[in-house]
């Protein structure tokens, strides 16, 4: 039964289970149902049917023959879609075999980057202040990377291509309707412990105006393996930060230097920064000129 926790994994969301209720539906404790989906214990022989037992009433016709299938063939059994087929349909205007290396590059490489994370960037109201986020990568059970990162009330979540030696990301908050992209340098082949890269969001001013900044990501701790108490853990932090400005003088030389090495000869910002105010924007419609 090589793989079975990530079977089990798979199972569970797309069931929309969290491992509690299986253990409760089970009648076991929870942190077996996280050993099985760790792959640090297989279920019994027992205990294996009975899952199949619950599955099957979710899913008619699902039987122990199943679990040997593997995960495109799971998937398919679940009613989920497979791998193969979100390379097809995820996003449908990114080329298939662009989703096909990011999903080869995510099977090979991507548990380098999963992890909770602190960002560092520049203050787009403070010249020469730094601000600090939290972001949290996992899995998506798709195969690629799915993150989440949140600051001052407003929640982003997404998805991460891992293409090549970078990570191209782009995730929605939901309750403000807006957009956040970035692109962060990899890593070869180490475990990821340091990442910087830009990230472009809209301000909160009237106009929402965009701006792009550097962004350096440390990693903080390792993920438990539970996706939950993951999620548990990463909101902790954001419910613990406050307001996210670094204290001044936390951020060292070396970062500082890194993240502003440059300073914006268009005065558009500060080093590190660059802004498109909306009261300043070019843009308009046809001219008006010449018309009666």
């Amino acid at each position: 039964m090589d793989g079975l926790g990530s079977k089990l994994e798979l199972a569970l969301k797309a069931l929309s289970m969290s491992r509690a209720r299986m253990a409760a539906e089970l009648a076991v404790d929870k942190s077996l149902v996280g050993r099985w989906v760790a792959g640090k214990v297989v279920p019994s022989a027992h205990n294996l049917a009975r899952l199949t037992t619950l599955i099957a009433e979710k899913r008619p016709g699902f039987t122990m023959l199943d679990w040997d299938r593997d995960l495109d063939g799971l998937a398919a059994a679940l009613g989920v879609e497979t791998a193969a087929d979100a390379a097809e349909t995820l996003i449908d205007w990114i080329p298939p075999a662009i989703l096909r290396e990011a999903l080869q590059g995510t099977a090979a490489r991507g548990g380098t980057y999963v992890g909770i994370w602190r960002s560092t960037r520049p203050s787009s109201d403070l010249p020469g202040r730094f601000l600090h986020d939290h972001l949290l990568i996992q899995r998506d059970p798709r195969g690629l990377l799915r993150f989440r990162t949140g600051v001052e009330g407003v929640s982003y979540e997404g998805g991460a291509l891992l293409l090549q030696h970078q990570l191209f990301s782009i995730a929605a908050d939901k309750a403000h309707g807006t957009l956040l992209f970035s692109i962060f340098n990899g890593v070869a082949r180490q475990k990821a412990e340091i990442l910087d890269g830009v990230t472009l969001a809209c301000l909160r001013d009237a106009g929402g105006s965009p701006a792009a900044s550097t962004c350096l990501l440390e990693r903080i701790c390792d993920l438990t393996g539970d996706d939950e108490e993951d999620v548990r853990i990463y909101e902790g932090l954001i419910a613990a930060q406050g307001f996210p400005l670094a204290p001044e003088g936390s951020i060292s030389e070396a970062v500082r230097a890194h993240l502003t090495r440059e300073a914006d000869p268009a005065g558009m910002g500060v080093g590190g920064l660059l802004r498109m105010y909306f009261g300043q924007s070019m843009a308009r419609g046809a001219s008006l000129e010449g018309r009666v």
